[in-house]
């Protein structure tokens, strides 16, 4: 393995986020010998079971992770199987498969698949969500969980997107505005004109589209995947905030109606 190898952050780094045939770098501050000697049930890591389709913690063994400790394996290169056992149900084990060579770790292979976990974790949102919108947010998932930066980025881009001109069309008439007051502007423009309509999140963070537009047009492969997991998130807290404020609005107006039909006769 050669080249610049990030450090490694987190177990759940290792395990939930980094995509196959990726590495890391195991260094002094993060020192895997800190697990040394502690009982088995001691060592957790927090992450999605995609077989309880919820999050959980999942037990990992002393054994599991004494291997990738920075004692006696600078001149280790080997293959290595590791296993995350759910705290929840222990019949519910996630399988990965590691290359180590000294301090540097590459994912080779896991079971469920990254894409599979990450699917299942973020299911709930994609069913209040149009089915195109649904079908590329699962896209960009599997595209990061493959590898793929940049084209991840080009299907969370078109979610944001059509999200923002949906609303468009919706209140357009409503509210009197013309195509050309929207279609013509930029992104930052249209989601002033929509500011009652949208999201808060997405009003506040509307940096985000600019983050998603850079990594399509200027920033590489692995630059996108590390941002990644904070755009995915920030897509997923927008359509929290789009589903609440439109549940808000239908119990303003049902009760709006309720109000209006009132007759003391």
């Amino acid at each position: 393995m050669t080249g610049h190898v990030p450090e490694l952050k987190s177990f759940e780094q290792l395990f939930f986020e980094l995509p196959p045939y990726s590495q890391v770098g195991l260094h002094d501050h993060f020192n895997v010998k800190k697990f040394h000697g502690l009982p088995r049930s001691t060592v957790k890591i927090d992450g999605h079971c995609p077989f309880c389709s919820r999050d959980s913690t999942f037990v990992v063994g002393f054994e599991s992770l004494a291997h990738l400790s920075t004692v006696d394996i600078d001149n280790w290169c080997r293959f290595d199987e590791k296993s995350l056992v759910c705290a929840r149900n222990d019949a519910h084990v996630l399988n990965y498969f590691f290359f180590r060579d000294g301090l540097n770790v590459q994912k080779v292979g896991q079971y469920p698949s990254l894409a599979d976990v990450s699917n299942n974790e973020v299911a709930v949102y994609r069913k209040g969500m149009k089915k195109l919108d649904a079908n590329e947010f699962h896209k960009a998932i599997g595209l990061a969980a493959h590898g793929v930066g940049v084209g991840s980025f080009v299907y969370l881009r078109r979610v944001f997107e059509r999200l923002v001109y949906g609303r468009f069309e919706e209140f357009k008439e409503a509210e009197g505005w013309k195509d050309e007051s929207f279609y013509g502007v930029r992104m930052e423009d249209k989601i002033a004109l929509l500011e009652d309509h949208l999201p808060e999140f997405l009003i506040e963070n509307r940096k985000i589209y600019s983050i998603l537009s850079v990594g399509v047009h200027e920033l590489d492969e692995k630059l996108c995947l590390s941002w990644f997991d904070v755009m995915k998130h920030s897509i997923i807290i927008i359509l929290e905030d789009d589903k609440k404020k439109k549940e808000e609005l239908e119990r303003r107006q049902a009760f709006k109606k309720a109000i209006g039909d009132f007759s003391s006769k």
